[in-house]
């Protein structure tokens, strides 16, 4: 794999143990989309957040927070607390995470307003410490270990050409609820998406050959996908859509019919 980046991350000197395939290129430019009601279809630039919700966003205040990681097709789950960070690769008792969840409301001191849809758990981790993790995705815990990015978006109508499915790494994470706006329901979460996000930088740390080979198979996958469905030329694009390529697209000309001059 060849990675192109502005940035050095943890496991880029794993290129000394598999070496470069410029076949496989992994163009590591980091951005950021953000959604609200936990819709990946109502995504917005970080230009448009910035413009039009920012100002209006109760940001997360809490320590403990789950959020959730996909290297290439590997779904990785987060746990940040105010100590360190883990992954579910760290969590002691397995158990802990099949378990329903506690039910309830959650608090939100800083506004003195509760909220229904964040849950949260006590898990036991392999340093024998016990956090409470706060979590938004209470749909995917139950089946927490059996993840990957398809199964987890299996219930999305998603196109095969969504960055979802293409960019090699996303993180997922809650920031947040909306204040009341016009047009907006007061409350409603607010998820920010980092694509080819800078893991370090994050204090995310990983095995870093797991990490390099779930990106070599990842992309390795996306090279085949191509080879076997080779990309449509513009000409067909345009043509399958029911357009002619002679008049359709050349302003003030229409086709000529009989008795035309």
């Amino acid at each position: 794999m060849k990675i192109i980046s502005k940035f050095k991350d943890f496991y880029d000197y794993k290129v000394t143990k598999y070496g470069v395939d410029e076949k496989l290129v992994y163009t590591r430019k980091t951005y950021c989309e953000y959604s609200y009601s936990y819709d990946i279809f109502n995504r917005m630039s970080e230009k448009e957040f910035n413009k039009n919700l920012k100002d209006n966003v109760s940001l997360l205040k809490e320590n403990n927070f789950h959020k959730i990681l996909f290297i290439g097709e590997k779904l990785i789950h987060l746990f940040f607390t105010e100590n360190k960070l883990y992954t579910h690769f760290d969590v002691k008792y397995k158990e802990d995470l099949s378990k329903y969840y506690s039910s309830g409301w959650w608090y939100y001191k800083e506004k003195n307003i509760y909220s229904n849809f964040v849950n949260h758990k006590e898990i036991t981790f392999n340093d024998d410490k016990k956090y409470i993790i706060n979590t938004t995705f209470k749909y995917d815990w139950l089946e927490l270990l059996s993840y990957n990015r398809r199964r987890f978006l299996s219930n999305k109508n998603i196109d095969e050409n969504d960055i979802f499915l293409n960019e090699p790494m996303i993180l997922i994470e809650y920031i947040g609820r909306l204040n009341s706006k016009k047009g907006w329901i007061n409350g409603t979460p607010i998820y920010k998406f980092t694509y080819n996000p800078y893991l370090s930088k994050l204090g995310v740390y990983i095995d870093e050959d797991f990490v390099w080979q779930s990106l070599v198979e990842f992309l390795s996958n996306k090279r085949s996908e191509k080879e076997i469905s080779p990309e449509v030329s513009n000409d067909n694009k345009i043509l399958s859509k029911g357009f002619d390529l002679k008049t359709s697209f050349r302003p003030n000309m229409k086709k000529k019919h009989k008795g035309d001059i």
